[in-house]
């Protein structure tokens, strides 16, 4: 836009100039004819007196007596008559100033009493002896300079104008690359129409996207819910299923399901109000129980069946947790023919970080095969098998390590580099947490970070990541790429902490402050942020 402007802007110019020089020199031109005309017309008059002159038979010595100061009058430096090649008069004023015969004009009459005798006159340019003075063209002067300054207010009110029409340009731009800036219009912006255009189209594309987001949340927890219960249907279990298995931050989870076997006889003998409220029953049991951890899913995935699944479980929680669901189904009130002892046979199943849901699945397929073998309300867990090498240390000797590790500022950070592939050139470093074991052993964030946030110390590690972060970053100077960390979101709604961290952030440069890059998981922030 600006070199648009900037060509506007000189074209215009020079097309004003253009015109100014134009009228310039064709009025030159015009003035020059004027005078060429004048100088002939007087001429003419000078050729008229002689020819009268002549007819009245006047001698020589009388023309001497007036013709040179006329001639002389008349500009007139060479006179001379002719008949056919014979010159039968010339007169050349030889105490005038010598003139050039390339600057002198020549005029040639025919007289009309005399055949074949022509009078034949030399003159000055008419502005030969004219000397130019500022003062007369005082007045072309002021006409220029007005015009100059016309010219000048014009291109300023149109460089405003085009400004207007940038900051309109801008944020059509910003409009278009999803730039929450574009919604703040700026009062300069040019035509104020299309302005007032954009911020009513703005403004139905913002309302067009919520009522778009509510239908789509809408339509989604439609699909994703069971009608009966409102809680998580298959295909809900089997995307948490998906995400849970492939999530680097879960080390290992516990996935259980629920077969209520001898639910159909509910309906068969009472209808199916008696059933659709022993359905809500369980619900609020299974409620009640998974309220007890942290980002829990269950839903009913048959008409008989309900799954939960339990994130960052080990093996000997998840045989914990089966215990106590148990204890809690057999509470169910149900109607005098069923009885509890056989009601219902829960299959559990812990499965790690990584595991195929297909083998998952089949490993709880046979613990719940197993478990309604049983012939009785129970569980099963399926036996841990080889899994993935692990710490087998319960939350107090977790809370030992850790504690350990903060008060001994043994926190190590490992670098890994974002490349541009076409180019190789770096774009921004990531650091990862790691901690060394009891045995020595190196442990991944994936598996010491959850132990923390179980242990309360979440916080205090990612306090200390900032603080050795910050450091680096002072260390390798404002040139060096940036460098990225990944936060829980319980720091980010400390008050206190957050505090800190900007209070630390502004003592740096703004060069430096850019090169820190802050990354937050989106189901935290969706959990916290946008409830």
């Amino acid at each position: 836009m600006n070199a648009c402007r900037d060509k506007f802007t000189f074209i215009t110019t020079t097309v004003v100039l253009s015109c100014i020089g134009l009228i310039l020199v064709g009025g030159l031109f015009s003035l020059r004819a004027f005078s060429l005309k004048y100088h002939h017309n007087r001429i003419d008059g000078v050729v008229q007196v002689i020819e009268r002159q002549l007819d009245k038979h006047v001698v020589k010595k009388q023309f001497d007596v007036w013709l040179p100061d006329l001639l002389d009058a008349s500009g007139i430096v060479r006179l001379q008559i002719k008949r056919e090649d014979k010159v039968l008069f010339q007169n050349y004023y030889e105490s005038r100033d010598f003139f050039s015969s390339k600057l002198l004009l020549r005029y040639q009459y025919k007289l009309a009493r005399y055949p074949n005798t022509s009078l034949i006159i030399h003159t000055r340019q008419p502005y030969q002896e004219l000397n130019f003075a500022i003062a007369p063209l005082l007045g072309v002067g002021a006409a220029i300079l007005f015009s100059l300054l016309l010219l000048g207010f014009s291109l300023r009110w149109i460089k405003r104008q085009f400004r207007g029409a940038e900051l309109l340009e801008q944020r059509a731009k910003y409009i278009l690359q999803n730039n929450p800036t574009a919604r703040i219009a700026d009062a300069q912006e040019w035509p104020k129409l299309a302005s007032k255009a954009l911020d009513m189209l703005n403004q139905k594309l913002d309302e067009s996207k919520k009522e778009r987001s509510h239908f789509d949340a809408h339509i989604r927890g439609q699909a994703f819910l069971d009608d009966t219960t409102g809680i998580g249907n298959r295909l809900a279990f089997e995307n948490q299923l998906d995400v849970t298995a492939v999530d680097g931050a879960i080390l290992s989870s516990a996935l259980l399901q629920i077969k209520f076997s001898e639910l159909d006889l509910v309906q068969d003998n009472y209808g199916k109000a008696k059933r659709h409220a022993l359905l809500l029953q369980i619900t609020e049991l299974l409620t009640e129980f998974v309220n007890r951890y942290e980002d829990p899913f269950y839903g009913r995935i048959a008409k008989s069946e309900f799954v939960l699944i339990i994130p960052q479980m080990s093996y000997e929680e998840t045989e914990v947790a089966a215990k106590q669901l148990t204890k809690l189904l057999l509470q169910l009130q149900l109607p005098e023919i069923l009885s509890i002892d056989d009601f219902f046979h829960i299959g559990v199943v812990n499965f790690y970080c990584g595991e195929k849901p297909l083998i998952i699945m089949d490993d709880l397929n046979r613990a719940s095969t197993v478990a309604k073998h049983q012939k009785v309300s129970g569980w099963f867990l399926a036996e841990q098998g080889i899994k993935q090498a692990s710490l087998p240390k319960g939350t107090v000797r977790w809370r030992s390590l850790l504690e350990g590790i903060l008060e001994k500022d043994n926190l190590l950070l490992y670098r890994q580099r974002l490349m541009l592939r076409d180019s190789m050139t770096e774009l921004y470093s990531e650091l990862w947490p790691r901690i060394i074991g009891y045995d020595g052993e190196v442990i991944a964030a994936g598996v010491f970070l959850p132990m923390a946030e179980k242990c309360g110390l979440q916080k205090r590690f990612d306090l200390l990541m900032l603080e050795k972060t910050l450091a680096l970053l002072v260390l390798r100077g404002e040139t060096c790429p940036p460098i990225a960390i990944n936060l829980s979101s319980d720091i980010l709604m400390d008050k206190v902490r957050m505090q800190w961290l900007i209070y630390e952030l502004m003592q740096q440069s703004r060069t430096l402050r850019q090169n820190l890059v802050i990354e937050v998981s989106e189901h935290l922030l969706n959990d916290n942020y946008f409830p």
